[in-house]
């Protein structure tokens, strides 16, 4: 009987990426190619394979930690992929954080999974604190554990408050206009957007700036404070 023949035989690299591009591939023939050294020596191949719903589990991880941060990027967010093929990209793209540029972080940034996103809020760059601002998955409980993390610096601190997005967050601007780090021009205005209730729970905020405190009573003493029905308001 005749050997069978090896993928290798009749195809190029080229070749076994047009072929992963179907969806619908056979087991078979992806448990050939991923056999293949003269295909899994390629990374797109690699990704490729890693990236197909239908490759054997097995395949799929122990190809994984051969990726591009790219390519583990992808992994991260492919909803095809099963939970823990997308759980270990993500563990191996953050164990990767300390050898990446900047650059490449900031990229990372604009479109990480949650737990990337978790792994990269411990950054101390401003631009890519701006970039996981851009990020749908930088959720309100991120912003507000840098609010209350006694390190963040300065210019994280006003790039939160002046976010659209969380705006609206009273815990968020409570954290942030009593943090000693925020600067005083911006805590003050976040003074002037809090109600009477808001105002009284930042007096209790233990790091609150001795200038925000005053800040806070002058506005709770003042003319333009009044009590309304239900909770007490400021005019504007």
């Amino acid at each position: 009987m005749s050997e069978p023949v090896r993928p290798s035989a009749f195809l190029e690299a080229h070749d076994a990426l047009l072929l992963l591009r179907s969806r619908s591939l056979s087991v078979g023939l992806i448990r050939r190619i991923a056999a293949t050294p003269e295909y899994v020596r390629h990374d797109r191949v690699r990704a490729a394979l890693v990236l197909h719903p239908r490759t054997p589990r097995p395949i799929a991880i122990g190809l994984l930690p051969q990726l591009r941060w790219l390519d583990l990027l992808k992994a991260t967010t492919t909803p095809s992929l099963p939970a823990p093929i997308a759980l270990l990209a993500e563990r191996l793209l953050t164990q990767r954080l300390a050898e990446m540029a900047l650059g490449e972080k900031i990229t990372l940034a604009r479109n990480a999974s949650e737990g990337v996103v978790r792994a990269l809020r411990k950054e101390s760059s401003p631009l890519l604190l701006r970039a996981l601002l851009d990020n749908p998955r930088f959720r309100a409980e991120d912003a507000l554990d840098l609010a209350e993390r006694e390190d963040t610096p300065a210019a994280f601190l006003r790039l939160l408050a002046e976010c659209p997005r969380f705006r609206d967050r009273v815990d968020l601007r409570r954290a942030l206009a009593g943090h000693p780090s925020t600067p005083p021009q911006v805590a003050l205005r976040l003074v002037l957007t809090m109600d009477g209730p808001e105002l009284q729970r930042l007096l209790q905020h233990p790091s609150a700036p001795p200038l925000i405190r005053v800040a806070s009573e002058r506005r709770l003493a003042g003319d333009q404070y009044k009590e309304g029905p239900g909770s007490p308001v400021f005019t504007s």
